[in-house]
């Protein structure tokens, strides 16, 4: 903080030298080791000098302007109680507007409560606000043909305060003028017609005799609501004689207008800048704050001979108070927060065709309502309906969000074992955006992407020609650390809820030939501190199991041979844990209590990280994986070279070929491996 505090004042100088005055200790302590005090407020134990220059103590202060509030939809009061809000943090000396305070064009019983409505939230402000008049606040129901000649001006000066006005604040004038006098005899009124641009003598009078009083003031800001130095809907007004008295005073540094809700500035002319607000409530044509179209308040410094004008969008000023603990761990469980699928996953079958509902569902972690959005990202030849869904979810509620998902089948490829191309197949996915709904502000949070949980239709009459294993590169891409991302890394996985392994005893087996000895790299894995896995550790071969809060681990004392093929066992059977390689028992250490079970999936050729997302990539081959709910193996055995399914076996892949991104599953479940990356089935050598 400390650099970045004196960089910022250095180029503060840069920029605004009239501003600030160097001030240095010209005398030197005899002992450097005694404190240094320089001139004004800055204080060291250093003995270097310092250069840093203070900044002027003059009588700077700062005050808000907020644009039109009405000609909308009557839920822009949201924006006002916004400003309100951001105002009191950025605690400016007082507020000033620039008219529309309430819709108006309406009689007295509707107007007093529309003006009581406004009173009310800008009663919240922490300091004094000071009203203009715009055509909203004065305009009687044109319908009525009894409406007063002066419209609601009276209403307007008994509600709210006089039509015009002047007054000083810490050696600065400021002047409130009114543009919607129009015919003062007829009572016609209008923005739009040229003859009732004009301003009366009467108020011409009171602007010279206001500039008079304040001609000892150092700057002078005038507001109005009509911005008739624009030119357009303004042509006749008398607004050149204005601008000639404004000019004339010398002292007035800027004029602010409203009315047409986009940002504009004009100057300076003639020594003048004429700003235009947008809007703080009121209605905007679209959308877009760079080109001025938004809702906003204006933000003046004032300092000895100039003034400096910052616009701020209504909600962009934060109370770093509200960054509590509590908070932003409910925000980060919401972050985390992954969908799941509710009812059936998708159905592919051999040709790869599809079609059917699909239903995510999301659960709101958190003390706050979300409001989420999901939809669908399609690749290829995918088609959903519909192309989004969106949910309010409150906290601790789901919602269950659902499409229809339709894909033709892969063209028949010559030569193909399975009749169709799948080169082209892609995995749908879904983007995920949330709102986390603060009762201060709508927070957004980053957006992840959820993966659509397919399944395959088996042929009945499916049996592999070829005799495959899976082929990984190793290569390990950045980090994700968000949940569900789209996974690149070299691995298969079966997802959590797709099998399920009882407590108690286990055996997890499977084929490798390895290419890299180097750190640690998956197997077989579902681990997170809890689950169990097949490792190597630099070549060293590792069973892992996680019961009763701690990992059992027998390993080996060797590494593993080089593009050499070896089976790999683990063995839990309630008393011990015991790893095999090829047959033969490497190390069995004692071993009992509950596995500790997670909800991450099982990766072939990875280990998953907390997100679910794979690390720790297996470089080689990997052949014949079977996850079985008994211990197959208790002493010297003969391992088999493909291994077959029983009422034991809870996975099996033997690896030998794929069906688009599918790996098949011949255990009794059939449930399907996802490939991802550029893993490959190639043929076992």
């Amino acid at each position: 903080m400390h650099h970045f505090t004196i960089f910022s004042a250095f180029v503060f100088i840069a920029i605004c030298p009239n501003r600030v005055k160097a001030q240095t200790n010209d005398t030197q302590p005899d002992n450097p080791r005694e404190v240094i005090r320089l001139r004004g407020e800055i204080f060291t134990t250093r003995t270097k000098p310092i250069t840093v220059p203070l900044p002027v103590q003059d009588n700077a202060f700062h005050f808000a302007i907020y644009g039109d509030r009405t000609g909308g939809d009557p839920s822009g009061l949201k924006y006002l109680r916004q400003a309100v809000t951001d105002t009191n943090l950025m605690d400016p000396d007082f507020v000033m507007t620039v008219g529309d305070l309430i819709q108006g064009y309406n009689r007295p019983d509707q107007w007093k409560e529309q003006a009581n409505e406004f009173k009310g939230i800008m009663s919240k402000l922490n300091m004094n606000w000071f009203p203009v008049a715009g055509n909203h606040d004065i305009y009687w129901d044109f319908r009525d043909r009894n409406r007063p000649n002066i419209h609601h001006e009276a209403s307007f000066e008994e509600h709210f305060g006089p039509l015009w006005y002047s007054f000083k604040h810490k050696s600065n004038g400021f002047i409130a003028l009114y543009s919607d006098e129009g015919d003062r005899e007829t009572g016609e009124k209008g923005f739009n017609d040229s003859r009732l641009q004009n301003m009366s003598e009467e108020q011409l009078n009171f602007l010279e005799q206001a500039l008079e009083k304040l001609g000892d003031c150092k700057q002078v800001f005038v507001f109005l609501h009509h911005p008739r130095w624009l030119g357009r809907n303004y042509d006749g007004s008398n607004w050149p004689e204005v601008h000639k008295r404004l000019v004339q005073a010398g002292n007035v540094s800027a004029v602010f207008g409203g009315h047409i809700h986009h940002m504009t500035f004009t100057g300076p002319v003639d020594g003048i800048q004429y700003y235009t607000l947008g809007a703080t409530g009121g209605h905007i044509a679209f959308d877009s704050p760079e080109l001025g179209y938004l809702h906003h308040f204006n933000i003046v410094t004032v300092r000895e001979n100039d003034f400096q004008v910052a616009t701020l969008p209504v909600g962009s000023v934060i109370d770093p108070k509200t960054f509590k603990m509590d908070f932003l761990l409910d925000v980060e469980k919401v972050r985390d927060l992954q969908p799941t699928r509710a009812g059936e996953r998708l159905l592919i079958d051999a040709m790869g065709g599809a079609r059917g509902d699909y239903t995510v569902a999301i659960t709101n972690p958190g003390i706050h309502p979300i409001e989420v959005t999901l939809s669908p990202n399609l690749n290829g030849n995918w088609q959903a309906v519909p192309d989004h869904q969106h949910a309010i979810i409150p906290a601790g509620k789901s919602a269950a969000l659902q499409f229809h998902f339709f894909h033709p089948p892969e063209s028949n490829s010559a030569g193909s074992e399975t009749g169709a191309d799948w080169s082209d197949f892609n995995v749908p996915s879904f983007g995920l955006s949330i709102e986390y709904l603060h009762t201060s502000a709508r927070i957004r949070l980053p957006d992840s992407t959820v993966s659509v949980d397919l399944g395959l239709k088996v042929p009945d009459d499916f049996a592999a020609e070829t005799n495959g294993c899976l082929e990984l590169r190793g290569t390990q891409t950045a980090r994700i650390r968000r949940p569900l991302k789209s996974i690149q890394n070299d691995s298969a996985r079966i997802n959590f809820g797709d099998f399920e392994l009882p407590q108690g005893a286990f055996t997890l087996e499977a084929w490798i030939r390895p290419t890299k000895h180097d750190r640690s790299r998956g197997i077989v894995c579902n681990t997170q501190s809890s689950g169990y896995a097949l490792f190597l550790h630099n070549g060293l071969p590792q069973f892992d199991v996680h019961l009763d809060g701690s990992y059992v681990s027998p390993a080996g004392d060797e590494k593993i041979t080089l593009d050499s093929w070896t089976h790999v066992a683990g063995v839990y059977d309630g008393s011990s844990a015991k790893l095999f390689l090829n047959g033969k028992l490497t190390q069995s250490l004692p071993a009992s209590g509950a596995r500790t079970q997670n909800q991450l999936p099982l990766y072939i050729g990875a280990d998953p990280d907390g997100y679910g997302n794979p690390s720790r990539e297996f470089a080689g081959q990997i052949d014949e994986v079977r996850l079985s709910k008994v211990a197959r193996y208790t002493a010297e055995f003969e391992p088999q070279l493909r291994f077959q399914s029983d009422e034991n076996t809870v996975v099996l892949l033997h690896l030998d070929q794929k069906f688009g991104p599918f790996l098949i599953n011949a255990s009794q479940s059939h449930v399907p491996a996802l490939i991802f990356g550029k893993a490959q089935i190639t043929p076992r050598k």
